[in-house]
C-alpha cells in the first residue's frame, strides 16, 4: 500500500491554545487527518506536559505521544505585539481550540463573539472541565479528579473488592479529546453546507460520563420497580491461569462454553441448570466464570491458547505492553514503527487508527521543540502585511 496522497483535512488551518492532554490530543488527530496545526504555547516553559513523564533534554514522551505533525509558535500573551499575531492567526483560521478558562480566552480579546465578527466561518471550540454553569464551573479538572466524581473509581474498585481504584490511563481526557476532534469535523461539515461556523462547548464531565454511562452505568438507566439487574459486563471476564502466564477468556454461546468447560475436565458443568441455556448463563455470569476460572490449568499457555483458537473460544494471553507491541497482528497492521525524532533519536511511534480509501495512514510526523516555528510563522505574517 501507499502513503495517503490528500489527507481528508488538507487545507484546514486549526490555532491551539491549551495545557495538557485534553486540547491537545483533538488537534493531534487532526493533524494526523491532514490539518495543519499550530500550538500556541507561553513562552519560556510552553506547555507544562513538556516536562512530565518519560524524557530526553528539552521533551517528554508524554507531550511528544500528544503533539506529533503540530507547529509551536511560543507567544507572551502579555506582550501587545505577541497578542496581536495570536488575533491574526486566529481571524485567519478554520478552527480555534482551546480548553483555558472560558474567562481567559475573553479578557485577552479572543472570545468567539469577537473572532466571529472578523471570520464568521470560524469554528470555535471550548473545552472545559466542569462547563460553564453551576458551583464547580470555576474548579481546575484532571483526569483522576473526574473519575472519581463520575463513579468510575468506585465501579473499578468495586470490581476488585477493594476501595476505589483508578483507570490507569488518562480515561476521561482521551475521550474528551475524542468527541472535541469529532465534533470540530461535524462543525466542519456543517460550515461545508452552510457556510456558517460554529462555536463547540464541551467539558469533560459530560463527555466523561457520556462514554461510561452506556455500560458502566447501565444499572442505573432503567427505572422502576419491575427492572430486574444481572449484573455488569465485567461478570464475564475471565482470566485464566495457566502453568507459564494467563489468558483472558470470553464466549457465552453453548460450543464455547462446553469447550472451556471440557478443558478444565469439567464437562459436567455444561448440563448444571445454571450454565445449561443461554437465558440461565446470562443470569448466572459471575457464577460461571468463576467456576472456569478458580483453579490453575496444569498446561502450558500456548497449549491452552491453540486449544481455544481451535474450539474458536475468543482468547488472548494476558500480554505486556512491550509484547503487545511486537505482537504479530499488529506487525501485520504496520500500526507501530521505530523512527527517528529529530531531538529524541529513535521512538515509538503508533500511527493513526483511521485509514480512508485504503491507505495506511502513517502519521509518524515528530513534535516540536517550544517556539520551533516562531521565525517562519512571523515570516509568513511580515510578507502579508
Amino acid at each position: 500500500m501507499t502513503d495517503i496522497i490528500a489527507k481528508p483535512l488538507d487545507g484546514v488551518r486549526v490555532i491551539e491554545f491549551s495545557t495538557m492532554i485534553t486540547a491537545a490530543y483533538a488537534t493531534m488527530i487532526m493533524a494526523e487527518q491532514g490539518a495543519e496545526v499550530i500550538k500556541v504555547e507561553p513562552a519560556g516553559i510552553g506547555d507544562p506536559m513538556r516536562h512530565l513523564g518519560s524524557q530526553k533534554p528539552g521533551l517528554s514522551a508524554l507531550f511528544h505521544n500528544f503533539n506529533r505533525g503540530k507547529q509551536s509558535l511560543a507567544l507572551d500573551l502579555k506582550s501587545e505585539d505577541d497578542l496581536a499575531l495570536a488575533r491574526e492567526l486566529c481571524e485567519g483560521a478554520d478552527v480555534v481550540m482551546s480548553n483555558y478558562r472560558p474567562s481567559v480566552m475573553d479578557r485577552i480579546g479572543l472570545s468567539y463573539e469577537r473572532l466571529k465578527s472578523r471570520n464568521p466561518r470560524l469554528i470555535f471550540a471550548r473545552i472545559t472541565g466542569f462547563g460553564e454553569d453551576g458551583p464547580q464551573s470555576s474548579h481546575p479538572a484532571y483526569d483522576h479528579v473526574m473519575q472519581a466524581q463520575l463513579g468510575m473509581t468506585h465501579v473499578q474498585g468495586a470490581a476488585q473488592g477493594d476501595k476505589p481504584v483508578h483507570v490507569q490511563h488518562t480515561i476521561c481526557d482521551k475521550t474528551t479529546a475524542l468527541m472535541a476532534a469529532q465534533a470540530v469535523s461535524s462543525a466542519l461539515f456543517k460550515r461545508e453546507r452552510t457556510g456558517q461556523g460554529s462555536r463547540i462547548d464541551l467539558s469533560m464531565l459530560d463527555a466523561g460520563l457520556h462514554f461510561f454511562f452506556p455500560d458502566g452505568l447501565m444499572t442505573e438507566t432503567l427505572l422502576g420497580d419491575d427492572v430486574v439487574h444481572l449484573g455488569p459486563l465485567s461478570d464475564s471476564y475471565g482470566v485464566l491461569t495457566a502453568r507459564d502466564g494467563h489468558c483472558v477468556i470470553a464466549g457465552i454461546g453453548d460450543d464455547a462454553v462446553a469447550a472451556v468447560f471440557s478443558l478444565i475436565e469439567k464437562s459436567e458443568l455444561i448440563n448444571d441448570p445454571r450454565f445449561s441455556t443461554l437465558p440461565a448463563r446470562m443470569i448466572n455470569l459471575g457464577a460461571m466464570i468463576d467456576a472456569m476460572t478458580v483453579a490453575p490449568i496444569d498446561k502450558p499457555l500456548s497449549k491452552i491458547i491453540q486449544y481455544m483458537e481451535d474450539h474458536d473460544v475468543p482468547c488472548c494471553a494476558c500480554l505486556d505492553p512491550l509484547a503487545a507491541y511486537d505482537h504479530p497482528q499488529l506487525a501485520a497492521m504496520e500500526t507501530v514503527a521505530r523512527v527517528d525524532h529529530p531531538y529524541l533519536g529513535p521512538v515509538r511511534s503508533v500511527r493513526a487508527a483511521a485509514r480512508f480509501d485504503g491507505q495506511m495512514g502513517r502519521s509518524h510526523a515528530p513534535s516540536p521543540r517550544l517556539g520551533e516555528h516562531n521565525e517562519a510563522i512571523r515570516k509568513i505574517r511580515a510578507d502579508q502585511s
